[in-house]
This record gives structure tokens, sequence and C-alpha cells, in this order.
């Protein structure tokens, strides 16, 4: 059956953007095939209950295909939906999660006004000569000249520090390259994780902050671990300060190398905006926001709230969240360095709203067993996992009720979405 091929239609799509085709009783799923396509399919592997194939030839094109306007799109890692028409992504990204809230009303996408050049974070793996994007399921480096969900600014000084590094054939001691670009402020922060802290650096900054005027921060980190995880634990200032900053809805933040913030600016605002209304607060309520990060969410209810207490488990995050309210001359938040997963039994206590918004993994057992033992009226639940989200809605679902899903589409021409839900507990 390998590199024979099959006519198939696609019915379906996948939740990482495969199309899934059949032929009789064949599944195939086939990367770039959408939704109604008809095809011939070239199988490339097989497994007990399904093949994975490639489009040998388009014999019926989806109306919604689009031609790339990315000459990599194919091959890098990142858009999964470069080739169909934006308003059609948001449909099949909510097909998609009607497939996985099966027990929940989803809403339609609030979709992004400005898809292109959003992302405000690149981080970008440097080897073998070579500085792009890993492959899809590889280690093999794509390169670019111009990613169209980046920065603009970010991709010009991409292209100049490879030029660079290649050029003084001092790349080899580079590991990645992390630049954060503050849409508010315009401010960028630049961070060299390299294996070998005793690098001459000095001649390569110079012609950067000359030319790039808004660069605010250089930092080198060293990371000489093992390790797939891309940042490690010492730094090195390099020039100006080890922060950023942003604003956002009037709110100044500090922005570090490992601190996390929203990779879509404008997106992130219509987000906090959508947590705002689903609070529905009136003025005299007490928050708690578990896994606030540098404190961005509790910053903007607090101006809404009695009183706000973040809880985030890296200390750094912690550091810059106190910052960030003396900054705003914020007085009635609060930030702890704790494990929301854990022992969070005093801080739920008495609290009129919980907001949580996790990693990947969403939130743990005994978290949901705290909310459900200490009657916690209102959680508010932000996702960037619709199936870790979907897993804990169900072992909540007997004793809130639980409104509609509402994605927001953070990640434009990607098969990622971002979700917020209100829990409002049963009588």
């Amino acid at each position: 059956m390998k590199n024979e091929i099959v006519r198939c239609k696609c019915v379906d799509m996948s939740v990482d953007g495969h199309g899934i085709a059949r032929a009789g009783d064949l599944v195939i799923f086939v990367k770039g095939m959408i939704k109604g396509e008809e095809a011939d399919v070239k199988i490339i592997s097989e497994k007990k209950n399904y093949s994975f194939g490639i489009i040998d030839k388009l014999i019926d094109p989806s109306p919604y295909r689009i031609e790339s306007d990315c000459p990599i799109s194919y091959k890098c890692g990142g858009c999964d939906y470069r080739y169909i028409d934006y308003d059609y992504q948001l449909l099949l990204k909510k097909e998609v999660l009607i497939n996985t809230f099966r027990d929940f009303e989803v809403n339609d996408i609030i979709e992004d006004d400005h898809p292109n050049h959003y992302r405000n974070k690149v981080q970008i793996p440097v080897r073998d000569g070579k500085m792009g994007f890993y492959r899809k399921f590889s280690n093999d480096i794509v390169e670019f000249d111009d990613c169209k969900i980046e920065s603009i600014k970010a991709n010009q000084i991409i292209k100049d520090l490879k030029s660079l590094l290649i050029g003084k054939k001092i790349d080899k001691y580079f590991r990645h390259i992390l630049i954060k670009h503050a849409q508010g402020t315009d401010e960028i922060m630049l961070g060299y994780i390299v294996n070998n802290f005793d690098l001459d650096l000095n001649d390569i900054n110079e012609f950067i902050i000359n030319k790039y005027l808004n660069i605010r921060s250089i930092i080198l980190n060293l990371n000489d671990r093992d390790t797939n995880v891309i940042l490690g634990y010492k730094e090195k200032l390099l020039y100006g300060r080890d922060f950023i900053y942003d604003i956002y809805d009037g709110i100044k933040v500090k922005i570090s190398l490992k601190s996390f913030y929203q990779v879509n600016y404008g997106q992130m605002l219509k987000l906090y905006a959508k947590i705002r209304e689903l609070a529905d607060l009136k003025g005299n309520e007490t928050i708690l926001d578990l896994y606030c990060g540098i404190g961005t969410i509790s910053l903007y209810l607090a101006r809404y709230a009695r009183n706000v207490i973040g809880v985030e488990i890296v200390d750094q995050a912690i550091i810059n969240a106190k910052d960030n309210a003396k900054i705003n001359n914020i007085n009635n938040v609060s930030f702890i360095c704790a494990d929301a997963s854990k022992g969070m039994d005093e801080y739920i206590k008495d609290k009129d709203i919980v907001v949580v918004d996790p990693p990947r993994k969403g939130i743990s057992k005994e978290l949901i067993d705290t909310f459900i033992r200490l009657k916690t009226e209102k959680i508010i639940y932000v996702s960037c996992n619709p199936a870790t989200l979907n897993r804990d809605l169900l072992l909540l679902k007997d004793h809130y009720h639980i409104s509609s899903i509402q994605p927001v589409d953070m990640f434009p021409y990607t098969t990622h979405v971002e979700t917020v839900t209100l829990l409002s507990r049963k009588s």
C-alpha cells in the first residue's frame, strides 16, 4: 500500500490541521487537504487503522483554497492553514471545537482583524549554519526570509543576525535567537541563547543597536545542557535593561526574557475584555487569579474589583508582577509565588471569582476537587488546549453551570485557538 496513489474525498479536518480523507474503508490523514476536496493521494506511511498521505494531484479543489503567500508554509511547522481563506479557517476551527466539546455549546470565534505579523515573540533555532523554524515533527531547520505571522521587525533583525553570525563563523555557539517585540510601546528585547558565555559580540551588538533604535534590551542566556528546553538559568545583560515595557489598555508592564506574555497583542485585548464581561464585576468582588504570570489579567481586573490576588510558580514572573502593580499605582492587587495546582485551599476560600489560565496540560485533579469542596461561586477558565479544557469541564459539570465556550483566534493561520468559559456553581 505504501507509495500507492489512491483517489479519495476529504470528509473532515483533524485537530492538527490534516485533512481526513476516505477511500472506501481506508482512512488517510493528508497534509494540505481541505474538507470537501477530492484528490489523488500518495500513501507515505501506514498504521494499523489509518494511513498518512500527501496530495499527488488535486482533482476537485475547495472554493476556500487560496495560493499560499509563504514559500515555505508546506515545509514549516508554523502555519498549518496558510493555504485556506481566513474566514473559512475560523469555521474549520469551530467545527473541531464542536467535535471536542460535545457536551457544551461553542460560540463563533472572535476573529483577528489583523491576522498577519501578529506574533510579538519568536524563537529561532540556530544549527549547522542555518537559522529558521523546525520542520514539523523533525529537527530539520527550514530557513526563511519573511515569516508572515511574526513581527516585521523581528523578520528584519533575524535576517541581519543570520548574516552576521555565519559571517563571523560563531553561529556554532548559538542555540536559539529569541526576540520579543512589545506592540504597545514598540520596544524590542533580543536574547541570544548560547552554549558558551565567553563570546565577543560587541561588533554585532553595535551594528544591531544602531540599525534598530527601538532595541531596549540584549541578553545573553547560557544553556549548555543536553535538553530541548530553550532557555538556561544563567543570564548576562549585554545592553540596556533586563526587561522591556509594554502598554495594554492603559496598563504598563515589564516583560523579562523568561516571562510569559500572550503572543498576539490585539487578540489579548479582546480576550481580556471577554474575561471582564464574563466576570460581570460590580466593584466589590475579591478575585483569585491562578497561573497569573506577570499579572496582566490581575492588573486588568483590579480596576473593576475590590481586591485581586495572583498566584504563579515562576519567581521571576512574580517579581515582574509586583513591579507592574507599583508602576501602575494599583494597590488592590497582591502576588504570591506558589504552585497553583496544589495546596490552594487558603487562597480559594471565600473568593467571589477564581480565574485560571493554566498551561496546556490544564488544571490538576486536586484543584478541581478543591473548587468542588469549597463551593467556589464563579470560575473563569482560560485555555490554550481545548482537549484538556473539555476534560476538566466534564469533571466539573455536575457541580457547575457551564456557559458556552468562547473561542478567540489568538493564533491565525495555525490550528491553535484560545478559549474562555464561565462556570457558575449550581445551587
